[in-house]
């Protein structure tokens, strides 16, 4: 058999074993109406009963010792504990007053008993704890080992006790429903051992030795209390479901520890039920739900739930705080924010384009990888939430991200006016176009400069940029770049100077009317349908050890020739157009030849190449 098989014939087996325990009731439903505990003793009482004169009439439980992993069964016992024996014909002293006084629980049981006034500490440990859940069957296991101390330290009695709670069904009445969803749920979580510890603490509270008292009359039999607000977190719009199963004809109600208490309908004979609207008020976590049945002579008989806690949360979180796109590219766009240390919160991210939403994610991280297929240049709207466990979200918090070629971080948006020295990577934006150069702008060796599709960048007469560290030129066919002069009248020497030991890229640029267009003075300058025109000496100047290659590229109206080349650079052409240049279209003093291929000279210059060229086909 395959995985998925085997879990198949496991849940099949599960239901039938279940089916056969099942009752059915008159309506022809199927319904396990109690769960199957097994109460097993594992070791007895202390030999000899107590003598009325030997039993404590004033009692207070210890907190339970734990040898198990549930750390909240100990916790949970020992309320059960204190709801159970209540009842009892001895003064017990309430477990908050006995923390109160031993706060750091390192007293002995005679210690305490003689700080209360008590007669007898209960006390004990918690010596087995097992569950297991499979969807509509869950069974758990718990023991405990508990002893009567007196004052003077002699044990009085003893008990070891362990239970074994099954449960799991199929119905289709309202308490049946609401039963079986409520029995199998109660054991997702280890907070969730009331079903059990309830069970175990009134057998044990059976045996427990009691001082003789007034007898009256018996009081109304409340057999189970159940609700379907375990393992959620409940919000306004929301709805409760409480239900107690007892003696018919009475009153019940039910209290919601800290929220109030609400009346049940007697549904059918001894069934009780009530839907309950979540008020947008109600808040808290772990709130203990207690049932209760009222008969005609106003006697009352209590129980805690053995369903678990309910938690309420009507307070949307916190809003998301610094949120950064760490990068974006056509492939990948990461973002991380501030996460709040106190807050249980996840968040969702939906990114859209200018048309559509692209996507939505969710993480319980602070930050978020978003893989797929996206535009360069694509301007994108992100909006971040965070929801908390009951799904109240905060206020959106909105940023906008542009998609780049390159990975590429902390992106600095300068402004429209250029001058003096820019550290990091910078970016010119079409949002932010034109730019003027007023004076000389430097980007450093460790720096990186950004040009979006669409700039235009005016130079005044004395400024130029100098790229020293990395350089992305990015137009494109419909959106190419335009460097050009503030004023014809006093035009810039010079434009662009590469001077750098990494590779510039220039890609749909259009330069007009510059001294010189591109000085390439160290660095590698590989340029994809540049344009420059009417240069009043060069459209290109090389030297020492630069390496430029032009592709599609169209070179017109120079004065001093198109291309100089010195040093001991080298040009490479593909597909390029030289035409009105003057007296050259290329002058070559590097000792390397330049090599061309398919490209095209018009006759207006003296001569068209002035020294080594190799034309290849």
């Amino acid at each position: 058999m395959n995985h998925n098989k085997i879990n198949h014939f496991i849940m099949t087996m599960l239901c039938l074993l279940i089916l056969t325990s099942c009752s059915i009731s008159n309506k022809g439903t199927i319904a396990i109406t109690k769960p199957i505990r097994t109460i097993e003793n594992i070791g007895s009482e202390k030999e000899g009963q107590l003598k009325q004169a030997d039993i404590p009439k004033i009692i207070a439980i210890a907190r339970l010792t734990n040898d198990t992993s549930a750390d909240e069964a100990g916790v949970i016992l020992r309320a059960v504990l204190q709801s159970q024996l209540s009842n009892k014909n001895f003064q017990l002293i309430h477990s908050k007053e006995y923390d109160l006084k031993n706060p750091d629980n390192n007293l002995s049981p005679e210690q305490m008993a003689k700080i209360l006034g008590a007669d007898a500490i209960l006390t004990g440990t918690v010596t087995d704890f097992k569950r297991t859940y499979a969807g509509i069957y869950a069974q758990i296991k718990l023991g405990v080992k508990i002893q009567l101390i007196s004052k003077e330290g002699k044990e009085l009695w003893q008990e070891e006790k362990s239970i074994t709670s099954r449960a799991g069904g199929i119905s289709t009445t309202p308490w049946g429903l609401l039963l079986n969803a409520a029995l199998a749920a109660l054991h997702l979580e280890d907070k969730n051992l009331f079903a059990a510890a309830d069970e175990l603490g009134r057998s044990i509270a059976v045996s427990f030795p009691e001082p003789v008292g007034y007898v009256g009359s018996p009081l109304p039999n409340l057999d189970m209390v159940i609700h379907d607000g375990a393992n959620k977190w409940l919000k306004y719009g929301d709805k409760l479901s409480l239900a107690i199963k007892g003696q018919q004809g009475l009153r019940a109600i039910v209290d919601v520890e800290g929220i109030g208490s609400f009346d049940l309908k007697e549904q059918q004979p001894g069934y009780y039920y009530a839907d309950i609207d979540v008020d947008k008020r109600w808040n808290g976590d772990q709130k203990v739900v207690t049932g209760k049945l009222v008969d005609a002579r106003g006697q009352i008989t209590t129980k805690l739930s053995t369903t678990g806690l309910v938690n309420f949360d009507n307070l949307a979180p916190s809003n998301v705080t610094d949120v950064v796109v760490e990068f974006a590219t056509p492939k990948e766009i990461k973002l991380a924010w501030n996460k709040e240390p106190h807050e249980k919160v996840s968040y969702e991210i939906t990114l859209q384009s200018a048309q559509k939403t692209l996507m939505i994610k969710a993480t319980d991280k602070n930050s978020i990888t978003l893989s797929g297929q996206f535009q360069p240049f694509e301007p994108l709207n992100i909006s971040v939430v965070a929801l908390d466990k009951a799904k109240n979200k905060s206020f959106t918090t909105n940023i906008q991200a542009t998609v780049y070629p390159l990975k590429l971080s902390h992106i600095t948006q300068l402004s429209s006016v250029l001058s003096g020295r820019y550290s990091g990577t910078s970016l010119l934006s079409k949002s932010n176009s034109p730019y003027v150069v007023a004076n000389k702008v430097v980007f450093p060796q460790t720096s990186t400069l950004l040009v979006e599709p669409g700039v235009v960048i005016k130079f005044k007469q004395a400024a130029n940029i100098t790229v020293k560290g990395r350089g992305y030129f990015w137009g494109q066919k419909n959106k190419p770049i335009y460097l050009t002069n503030e004023s014809k009248l006093t035009p810039s020497k010079k434009f662009l100077v590469v001077d750098s030991a990494n590779t510039v890229e220039l890609a749909e640029m259009i330069i007009n009317d510059a001294g010189i267009g591109l000085d390439v003075k160290a660095g590698e300058v590989v340029a994809d349908h540049l344009t420059v025109k009417n240069s009043k000496y060069s459209a290109i100047n090389m030297g020492g050890n630069a390496k430029v290659k032009l592709i599609n590229c169209q070179l017109s109206g120079s004065s001093t020739s198109a291309i100089v080349v010195s040093g001991r650079s080298r040009l490479q052409l593909l597909n390029c157009v030289f035409s009105e240049n003057s007296p050259f279209h290329i002058q070559n003093a590097s000792p390397f030849a330049i090599k061309a291929k398919n490209v095209t000279f018009d006759k207006s210059a003296v001569r068209a190449v002035l020294g080594k060229i190799k034309l290849e086909n």
